[in-house]
């Protein structure tokens, strides 16, 4: 006869079955493969996803851009007369297996970081790519205006 320790922890472990088997597939977003899967469209996914890079890295482009206006701008205070500053960020869209990938770049105070997000557009649709970009340029120029202000 099985004690009752036993008939708990089978009991547990029967329970706990679906909900471990539910799991999604790692989603990071370190590579195409393993690109995290947005909810929203258009400029509010973008703001997903930087809501996703400070949440991982406590940084963005946003910031990034801020921080690099910031650095030129005292450069030039301190008597310099031109400042060549390579991009804080960089974006493109990918394709992985029919899907419309976003890839993010950007500089942080502790190295290059690289970030993709999985859209869930197919990337057959015609001029999907070009409204996401276009989405994504109005989001950082917005953000550009508000922080620089």
């Amino acid at each position: 006869m099985l004690t009752r320790p036993y008939i708990l922890a089978t009991i547990a472990v029967v329970a706990a079955a679906p909900c471990l088997a539910a799991q999604p597939a790692d989603h990071d977003g370190s590579t195409k493969a393993k690109a995290i899967p947005l909810k929203e469209r258009g400029i509010k996914a973008v703001a997903e996803e930087m809501a996703w890079m400070l949440k991982l890295y406590n940084y963005s482009p946003v910031l990034a851009t801020h921080d690099a206006v910031a650095d030129a701008s005292s450069k030039v205070k301190a008597g310099k007369k031109s400042v060549n500053a390579p991009a804080p960020w960089g974006h493109g869209s990918l394709d992985h297996n029919g899907h419309l990938i976003s890839y993010w770049w950007f500089v942080t105070p502790r190295g290059k970081k690289e970030i993709y997000f999985d859209t869930g557009i197919s990337s057959n649709v015609p001029g999907e790519v070009a409204e996401q970009d276009s989405a994504r340029a109005q989001y950082m120029r917005r953000m550009a205006s508000v922080k620089l202000q």
